[in-house]
C-alpha cells in the first residue's frame, strides 16, 4: 500500500492552475456550461444515479486539476437535497439502489470541506440501505435492485446495483471503520458473481432472478440471456473501486481480486480488434444489429487502467486500456455549441428478454447532447471516468536511488521532476534498499499533484516544499 507523504515544510499560496486541454477538462467544462445551475438540468432525475454518475467523473477531474469550479458544481447539486443539518428529505428517497449512488458525493464533499453535514447525510443513506428495513433481499441475501409497486425487480439482482450502492458502502466503511458496510459491499459483489458469472466465457450476464419467473430469466438458472456492455462496465468499475478501499488483509480480498483478473481476461478476449472498443452485447460482435457501445467501453477502460495502476491485474492489460482509449476518442464529436459530444452509447435501459431487444429500438445508440428527445447521461460518465484514468497522472517521476533530489541519476530514466510540478503529476519516492531521498532544493507542487512515499522508504525534507492551490 502506498501513502501520501505528510509535508513537513509547507507554504500555501493561492494560484490558478495552468490551462488544461485534456478531454477530462474539456468535457467537464462543457457540462458546467450546458447544465445550470446543477447537473439536474440534464436529467431532471433529482437525487438519483443519473446525475451522480456524471458528477463522479467531474470529481475525478477535480482531483486531477484542483479546479474549484468542479468542486463547487458538485456541492451545488448535493446542497439541493442535503440541508444544513445533513438531512436528506424522505421525498428524495425510495428503496432502489439507484438512489444510493449520490451518497458517494457526500463522502467526497466531507473529505474536501470537513463539513459534518456531509458525513451526516452519508450516514443517513448508509442506515437507509442497511438498517431501515426498506430494502428487501433474496433468500440468499442479495439486495433487490428495486422494491417498488411494479414488482419488476422483485428478487432481482443486477450488475448495475453493485456500482450504484456498494462502491459507496465500501468507501464509507473505509472512512469510518465500519466493517458492516465494507463486508456488505464485498459480499454483494461476490454473491451476484456466484449467480451470473460464466467461467467459460469469463464474463457475467446482466441479471439474475431468484424466482426464475421473469420473462428474461432462464427458467432453470434465473440468469438473463446476454452480457451487456454497460452492465459489465458498471460491475468491473465497482470491483476496482471496492478493492481500492479494501485492506489487503480482508479475508475476501484475494477472492475479489481473482474475480477481477478473470473478468479482465474475458474483457481482453472480446475487445474489437479494429477499434479497441466493446460491443453492446459484448461477446456477439458478429451478430446482426450489434453496435460498438462507448459508455460500457469507457467504464471498462477506467477499470482496467485503475486496476493496473493499483497492481490488481497484470501490467499487460495497460495496452488493452490504451487501445480502448484510442478508440473511444474517435467517438468524440463537436456539438452545435462548439463543445464536445460523446457518441454511440446505449440509452438508459434495464435487463431485456433477448439479444434482439438489447440491439434494436428503443435501445439503439444515442449521442449526448442530442438535438431532440431525452438527454442520456451515461455517455458522459463512461467517457469522463476513462479520461480521468488515462490522462492522469500526466507524468510519473520515480526516485529510485540514494541521495539528493536534485541529482538526476537518482531518478528513473534520469528524469527528475520540474522545479514546479504542474497539476495532475505524481512523484513516487522509492529509494534503493537502505537509501534515502533527500529534498535539497525548493520544490513546488500543485495541490492536484502528489508526492507518494512507498512503505518502508525514507524521505528527508531539508528544503522548502511548497504546495500551490
Amino acid at each position: 500500500m502506498k501513502k501520501l507523504f505528510p509535508f513537513l515544510v509547507l507554504i500555501v499560496l493561492i494560484s490558478q492552475a495552468p490551462a488544461q486541454t485534456t478531454w477530462s477538462v474539456r468535457f467537464s467544462n462543457a457540462i458546467l456550461n450546458r447544465y445550470k445551475p446543477t447537473i439536474n438540468a440534464l436529467t431532471n432525475k433529482g437525487w438519483e444515479y443519473s446525475n451522480s454518475i456524471v458528477l463522479r467523473g467531474i470529481e475525478k477531474t477535480y482531483q486531477a486539476t484542483g479546479d474549484t469550479n468542479y468542486l463547487n458544481y458538485i456541492k451545488a447539486y448535493i446542497d439541493t437535497y442535503v440541508d444544513n443539518t445533513g438531512k436528506i428529505s424522505a421525498i428524495n428517497l425510495s428503496p432502489t439502489l439507484d438512489k444510493i449512488h449520490p451518497a458517494l458525493l457526500c463522502l467526497f464533499l466531507y473529505e474536501k470541506t470537513g463539513l459534518t453535514k456531509y458525513k451526516t447525510a452519508a450516514t443517513q443513506i448508509r442506515n437507509y440501505l442497511l438498517t431501515s428495513g426498506n430494502f428487501k433481499t433474496t433468500p440468499d441475501g442479495g439486495y433487490w435492485h428495486k422494491n417498488d409497486n411494479t414488482h419488476a425487480y422483485d428478487n432481482v439482482m443486477m450488475l448495475d446495483g453493485i456500482y450504484m450502492a456498494h462502491t459507496f458502502l465500501a468507501k464509507y466503511g473505509a472512512m469510518f471503520t465500519d466493517n458492516v458496510a465494507i463486508d456488505t459491499a464485498v459480499d454483494q459483489a461476490l454473491l451476484i458473481a456466484s449467480h451470473v458469472y460464466d467461467n467459460t466465457k469469463k464474463l457475467p450476464y446482466h441479471a439474475w432472478d431468484y424466482s426464475k419467473s421473469k420473462s428474461w430469466a432462464n427458467p432453470a438458472t434465473g440468469i438473463s440471456s446476454e452480457v451487456w456492455s454497460r452492465g459489465l462496465g458498471w460491475y468491473v468499475a465497482a470491483l476496482v473501486d471496492i478493492l481500492e478501499y479494501l485492506p489487503a488483509s480482508h479475508p475476501k480480498y484475494d477472492q475479489l481480486k481473482n474475480l477481477l483478473n478473470d473478468l479482465a481476461a474475458g474483457i481482453k478476449d472480446n475487445q474489437d480488434s479494429a477499434t479497441g472498443l466493446w460491443y453492446q452485447v459484448i461477446n456477439k460482435q458478429d451478430s446482426a444489429g450489434n453496435y460498438l457501445e462507448t459508455s460500457g467501453s469507457g467504464l471498462i477502460i477506467y477499470a482496467l487502467k485503475t486496476a493496473v495502476s493499483n497492481g490488481f491485474i497484470d501490467t499487460s492489460y495497460l495496452s488493452v486500456a490504451e487501445k480502448g482509449w484510442a478508440g473511444l476518442q474517435n467517438e468524440v464529436g463537436t456539438y452545435t455549441d462548439g463543445l464536445p459530444q460523446i457518441r454511440s452509447f446505449a440509452p438508459a435501459m434495464s435487463v431485456q428478454d433477448n439479444y434482439l431487444e438489447y440491439t434494436s429500438a428503443p435501445y439503439l445508440p444515442v449521442n449526448c447532447p442530442t438535438a431532440t428527445g431525452t438527454q442520456h447521461p451515461h455517455g458522459y460518465c463512461g467517457f469522463l471516468l476513462a479520461a480521468s484514468s488515462m490522462e492522469y497522472p500526466v507524468n510519473v517521476y520515480t526516485f529510485v536511488g540514494n541521495g539528493y533530489w536534485s541529482d538526476s541519476t537518482n531518478w528513473n530514466n534520469k528524469i527528475k521532476p520540474p522545479a514546479i510540478l504542474p497539476p495532475g503529476n505524481e512523484v513516487i519516492i522509492n529509494p534503493a534498499n537502505g537509501g534515502v531521498c533527500t529534498l535539497n532544493t525548493s520544490q513546488v507542487v500543485y495541490r492536484s499533484s502528489s508526492v507518494i512515499v512507498n512503505n518502508g522508504k525514507t524521505f528527508s525534507v531539508n528544503s522548502n516544499l511548497v504546495l500551490l492551490k
